[in-house]
């Protein structure tokens, strides 16, 4: 084959490829949804299932919390619902590190030219 034929496949390809979308998830059960789902007898795991679908996260306080589980909510269900908070927050401080490297370069390291004069997105 050509080049000129494998650059029309890889841009076929990459066009093509664009238009694939995900299906919309879900939405993220309240903690009242939770509650309720753990008075009807769902196991755990099928309501971190759910809430893994939905990406949900909770920012809870921990008289919530203590709350979650006067109403029957498993450690497991609220362990999880924790874990997941921190999981995301650290990805989005990670992205930021990253983006601040990008604009700023790394330490001992010179900058990157558009870095001096542009100040940082957070």
């Amino acid at each position: 084959m050509p080049i000129s034929r494998w650059i029309l496949v890889a841009l076929l390809a990459i066009t093509l490829g664009g238009c694939a979308t995900s299906p919309p998830r879900p939405p993220a059960p309240t903690t009242d949804e939770i509650v309720q789902m753990s008075k009807d007898g769902l196991t755990p795991v099928e309501i971190i299932q759910r809430i893994d679908e939905s990406g949900g996260l909770y920012a809870l306080k921990a008289s919530e919390l203590a709350n979650l589980r006067e109403q029957g909510v498993s450690d497991e269900v609220i362990d999880h619902m924790q874990l997941t908070l921190i999981e995301a927050t650290r990805a989005r401080e990670a992205m930021r590190e990253r983006e601040r490297m990008w604009m700023f370069g790394y330490p001992g390291y010179p900058g990157y030219p558009w870095g001096y004069w542009r100040r940082p997105f957070y």
